[in-house]
């Protein structure tokens, strides 16, 4: 029989703002700082701030008593977040006892180091910005709403392949970038609002997705 245990730990200080001023203009922001013990001594604290602002545009006298439009709301956020899903141990040099060596014409088992460790190892970042419009028509019979956004994310954690002759086969660091980018669109209407009621729904969305860089090694 064997047992193993794992331990990590993560410690999070966050701080937030809200503001609304007459339902018509919203704002806010926030920061969190995180601490994670699954990455090298220089490098386990990651700050991640966050803003965002809307502005309700139906609520203004020229738009108020509008037959047409009964919402409209121009809205736009960015924040910065982080990722730590790397598994456990990863930034030390880990050994195993199932390592065996011939001395002579005997065989004693022994220790040997199963993984390169990286004290260097540190938060993945994630930056994105997200625009958006949300209208509502005729008494809110037909509403629209459209987002953009455009996410890129810096020091990948990832999996690299090492030559073999180093005597390992991977090592684990944060390489690279990704950008990802797109619209989203999306139409609900009400088109029977009695007794016998009928909605429709129509969404569609275009995105894009890029690998900007990766370690060459």
């Amino acid at each position: 029989p064997t047992s193993e245990i794992q331990e990590w730990s993560l410690t999070s200080f966050l701080a937030r703002f809200n503001y609304n001023y007459q339902g018509k203009y919203l704002l806010g922001a926030s920061i969190r700082r995180d601490g994670s013990s699954r990455f090298g001594a220089e490098n386990k604290w990651g700050n991640f701030p966050s803003v965002s602002a809307g502005w309700v545009i139906s609520q203004e006298s020229f738009l108020r008593d509008s037959k047409l439009i009964s919402f409209l709301k121009l809205r736009g956020s960015f924040g910065v977040s982080g990722n730590n899903n790397i598994g456990n141990y990863t930034q030390y040099p880990t050994g195993s006892s199932s390592a065996n060596s011939a001395f002579g014409a005997t065989t004693a088992s022994g220790v040997a180091v199963t993984n390169l460790g990286n004290d260097l190892l540190g938060w993945e970042t994630t930056k994105q910005l997200d625009l958006g419009i949300d209208l509502a028509l005729f008494n809110n019979r037909i509403s629209l709403t459209y987002d953009y956004y455009n996410k890129k994310t810096s020091d990948l954690l990832f999996s690299l392949s090492v030559p073999r002759e180093s005597g390992f086969s991977s090592f684990t660091g944060n390489v690279g970038e990704i950008r990802f980018w797109g619209h989203e669109f999306g139409v609900n209407s009400n088109n029977l609002v009695g007794k016998l009621k009928w909605s429709t729904n129509f969404n569609i969305a275009f995105s894009d997705n890029k690998v900007l860089a990766l370690s060459s090694l």
